[in-house]
């Protein structure tokens, strides 16, 4: 599901933002010219006030501030914390969160029939 999902998002300078605008932390999918512009540019992230805020919150706002775009995808993952996460819709890549063992594995196994 995810190749499936990825492949016509990822031919330009992006990052997937899942909920809110954002890379939410449960799925994070960076193009390959957008880690490198971040690697290239580490310093001037590191240099953001990021102590408040989740590590989703800061790898958006750093790719964003070297002009990596996000684009939206609401159902790239289900998740309770945002939209909702039903394991059976048969198109989210990733489900969150599912703590324990027997959550995940229900999760698990409605995703996979």
């Amino acid at each position: 599901r995810m190749r499936g999902a990825l492949s016509h998002k990822m031919g330009w300078l992006n990052f997937i933002a899942t909920c809110k605008g954002t890379l939410y932390g449960a799925v994070e999918a960076i193009q390959t010219k957008g880690l490198e512009k971040y690697f290239n540019n580490e310093p001037q992230c590191r240099n953001m006030p990021w102590q408040s805020w989740g590590e989703d919150v800061w790898i958006s706002r750093c790719l964003m501030s070297l002009g990596v775009i996000s684009a939206f995808d609401g159902g790239f993952v289900g998740d309770n914390l945002c939209s909702g996460a039903w394991c059976g819709n048969g198109y989210s890549s990733g489900y969150h969160p599912f703590k324990d063992a027997n959550a995940w594995m229900n999760c698990y196994n409605q995703a996979m029939r």
